[in-house]
């Protein structure tokens, strides 16, 4: 009986709609469905991509002088004018490859430059609190110090405690509470002396 009822569905075309949810406009194109890059996300991509395939092809990517000119042209205009969109599809792949490298390069150079940087700054303000004649100069130095990031000697830490309790134990403690309230409340009252207030004639 279910092979006759599957040999039915065989024979008949099934036609399947997927629930679409209304109001919700599509993309033009697949362009249009990618998100905004940046000029260092975009050229990521693209060098990641002419990399893959470089890899599969088993084809490497050579760099004419030529290329790197026009890469290095091109970098400086991502590091003068970073809002600027570069069309970088308009570009050939060893250029794009070559670009790459060199932003990379450049984004480690940054990052060495500041660590570097810091390590001066940080070594330079040890040195000043530990020769500065005067204490405020010595105080100043060892602030500074204080404040750097990874320091943190005066970063004001909040500790927050959770309780748990069950409604009678809270219950318990409120009326403790009240109790004590109410029984300062009455010595207060049981010390309040009476007095009369007496005219000068």
């Amino acid at each position: 009986m279910q092979t006759e009822q599957n040999q039915a569905l065989n024979d008949k075309e099934v036609v399947i709609i997927p629930h679409l949810e209304e109001n919700i406009s599509l993309p033009r194109n697949a362009r249009a469905a990618l998100p905004e890059l940046s000029n260092e996300e975009e050229l990521e991509m693209i060098a990641n991509t002419i990399k893959l395939m470089s890899d599969l092809t088993g084809k490497p990517i050579q760099t004419t002088k030529e290329d790197i000119a026009e890469a290095k042209t091109v970098a400086e205009t991502m590091i003068k004018h970073p809002e600027t969109k570069i069309q970088l599809k308009k570009y050939k792949n060893s250029m794009l490859a070559s670009l790459a490298g060199m932003v990379a390069e450049l984004d480690a150079h940054v990052v060495d430059d500041l660590k570097d940087l810091k390590t001066f700054v940080v070594n330079g303000l040890i040195k000043e609190a530990a020769t500065a004649e005067k204490s405020k100069e010595r105080i100043t130095a060892l602030r500074a110090i204080g404040e750097v990031d990874g320091v943190d000697a005066f970063k004001k830490t909040t500790e927050v405690i959770h309780k748990n309790m069950s409604l009678d134990d809270i219950e318990d403690k409120l009326r403790t509470l009240v109790t004590r309230i109410e029984k300062r409340i009455q010595e207060k009252e049981h010390n309040v002396i009476d007095a009369e207030i007496v005219k000068d004639e």
